[in-house]
């Protein structure tokens, strides 16, 4: 099982602050994780093509037309606050 350190680590790469309390109740799955990962690399993929993308489906393109939109008035009639033709919005990322 992962240590106290090892998992502790883990959640400092992964920008989680875990407490002490935590890091028991995630030591178990994350060390299930990882052997898992161990399972994967093993795995023998030299016959198996490269994929771009899970849907064989072409992309459908269509032509890029204009079509009529909202005034800039009537886009920010509701915005509570706007500053050179954007809307302003509370930070959410601190």
């Amino acid at each position: 099982m992962l240590s106290k350190e090892e998992v502790l680590k883990i959640a400092k790469l992964s920008r989680l602050k875990i407490s002490d309390a935590e890091i028991e109740s995630f030591a178990k799955p994350l060390d299930k994780l990882l052997h898992y990962m161990e399972d994967l690399k093993a795995l023998d993929l030299s016959d198996v093509e490269p994929m771009t993308g899970v849907e064989d489906a072409p992309t459908v393109l269509r032509e890029d037309v204009p079509l009529p939109s909202l005034s800039h008035e009537q886009a920010f009639a509701n915005a509570p606050e706007e500053e050179n033709g954007h809307f302003v919005i509370p930070k959410v990322i601190g």
